[in-house]
């Protein structure tokens, strides 16, 4: 062999030798870090998101990370922070891959704070993705999915339009451009700071809701809808047509059927697709005049507290032998698959299918009204039709890239369609809508028109018991306990208002079923999100 090879072999296997000393492999799997930002009600975001129970150990989440995950919750008792969110690489001191209290150091990070495009509070400094560089290697570090939960920190393009809540709602309207306060740039912001490894990086391009609601609904997507991992973060985030507009973004090739975006479960391996392109993923609502939001003429004085037992099993799925797993009846002939495509949870009678996924994102879709008549022939076929069922959400989830070293922007192409009927409850000829995870039918579909998964959450109503008719608490009454829990009640004004009786997530009991007011709160300044993010408050009715 030649000297000159034998050199570079030498120096080949040297640089294999250094690689493998300084980079870590992957992460543990099934891994996850929370932290929080502030200690108001995001102290107890971070800690639902792990265990389901705020910090005084309520139970507050029916859904969370899954228990056979290892976690848990950093930073609490600390003060400026900031310093373990950065890489060494990009400034002193940089603590991201400390053993204790770094947020590079496991398989999934999720952070619950105020936030701002530019930055993030860190419980006295505060946080600014350009000193950032997530599951870098050498660098020890090993951060698979970056999460955050606050105000605008993902915002991408332009700041202001017509029918919508919140600035930066439409993010498949970026025209390409710096960063700027007319128009975000999720590229310029958040690319630098992910290393090809990483995953994704999700959090909202508007102001966010960031309470156990959405930590529950993200995690009723994932562990019990069967979403995917992107789709079940953004669609939980904006829980009920919230305003809220989520964002994930990564790196990869042309083609985006082959980056994390499409990842079916979480995993602990490092993103190897090609680095040449960033994609993102958000949210994008239906035609608002093909959606039937929720009427109410008036609220009842008084209403029955309802009795409810497990939903009957509809007529096709009679004939299908199932196994139990827990509080699981499976397809017996798919018991041993990670996802299996019939599941019925004993407590409910909740019933969830996987249907068929396109492994190939066609570029051909369908129109609105198309898909909503696909997704009600499915509801038919499948035997699920209800009395007073209601059409109340249906969003596009979207896809768009930019090529890193021209940053060329391509056209959004469409992902798939997600479409949810509610429930309305006949009481004395009124009909009272059913908020919360349970109470619907959701149904996502691919570009095609074909069924993704789906999933019927409608608890039985026991009509053998007696209803117990109980007084419902006025508006006015149930508003001024809201704003009572205000920091500031000045600071806010409210957004909007829902009333309904609570159904819960379909893998819980829930044998009484009563009302609860929803009250949205926002800033009387738009300007001060990072001080006043918005609040969601659940007050009983009854």
């Amino acid at each position: 062999m030649k000297t000159s090879n034998i050199i570079l072999l030498q120096m080949g296997l040297s640089a294999l030798l250094v690689f493998t000393m300084c980079c870590p492999v992957n992460p543990g799997l099934n891994t996850i870090l929370t932290a929080h930002g502030n200690t108001d009600w995001h102290i107890d975001t971070a800690e639902e998101f792990i265990t389901g129970k705020d910090m005084k150990n309520n139970n507050t989440a029916a859904n969370h990370v899954p228990s056979t995950w290892t976690g848990r919750h950093m930073h609490v008792g600390l003060t400026n922070t900031a310093h373990f969110y950065y890489d060494v690489d990009k400034t002193t001191p940089g603590d991201d891959a400390n053993a204790t209290n770094g947020i590079d150091q496991a398989m999934l990070f999720f952070y619950a704070g105020h936030g701002s495009p530019t930055g993030w509070n860190t419980l006295g400094d505060n946080g600014t993705q350009s000193k950032m560089q997530l599951g870098d290697c050498p660098g020890y570090g090993l951060l698979r999915y970056y999460w955050q939960c606050s105000c605008e920190v993902f915002a991408h393009g332009p700041r202001t339009g017509t029918g919508a809540t919140f600035d930066y709602s439409w993010p498949g309207k970026f025209t390409g451009g710096a960063d700027s306060y007319d128009q975000r740039n999720i590229y310029e912001r958040w690319g630098p700071a992910l290393h090809p490894y990483l995953r994704m990086a999700c959090g909202a391009s508007t102001p966010a809701y960031c309470h156990e609601s959405q930590v529950n609904s993200i995690w009723n997507n994932y562990n019990n809808l069967g979403m995917e991992v992107s789709d079940a973060f953004i669609d939980g985030l904006t829980y009920y047509n919230n305003g809220v507009v989520p964002v994930c973004i990564t790196t990869g090739g042309f083609d985006v059927s082959t980056t994390p975006l499409n990842d079916l479960v979480f995993t602990n391996q490092a993103n190897i697709s090609e680095n040449t392109y960033y994609h993102i993923q958000y949210l994008g609502g239906f035609d608002r005049q093909l959606i039937q939001p929720f009427l109410m003429i008036r609220i009842p004085e008084l209403l029955p507290e309802l009795e409810l037992i497990p939903m009957p099993r509809p007529d096709p799925i009679l004939r299908v032998q199932l196994e139990e797993q827990g509080d699981w009846l499976i397809a017996r002939e798919q018991t041993k698959e990670k996802v299996p495509t019939i599941r019925i949870n004993k407590l409910s009678g909740a019933v969830y299918l996987k249907e068929n996924r396109m492994t190939q994102l066609s570029t051909a879709v369908l129109s609105e009204r198309e898909y909503l008549q696909k997704a009600q022939t499915f509801v038919k076929e499948k035997g699920w039709v209800e009395n007073n069922m209601k059409l109340t959400e249906a969003n596009h989830m979207m896809l768009e890239k930019q090529d890193k070293a021209s940053e060329k922007k391509f056209d959004p192409i469409q992902k798939n369609v997600v479409i949810v009927f509610k429930r309305q409850v006949e009481v004395d000829g009124q009909l009272i809508p059913v908020l919360g995870e349970g109470g619907q039918i959701k149904i996502q579909l691919n570009n095609d028109g074909s069924v993704l998964n789906a999933a019927k959450i409608w608890r039985a109503v026991d009509v053998r018991a007696t209803l117990k008719k109980t007084r419902v608490k006025p508006y006015e009454t149930a508003l001024e306990e809201a704003r009572k829990r205000l920091p500031d009640r000045n600071a806010y004004k409210l957004e909007r208002w829902d009333f309904g009786y609570e159904e819960l997530a379909g893998n819980v009991e829930q044998k009484v079923m009563k009302t609860v007011y929803h009250f949205y709160f926002v800033p009387e300044n738009k300007e001060q999100f990072l001080e006043f993010p918005p609040m969601f408050m659940a007050v009983p009715a009854q």
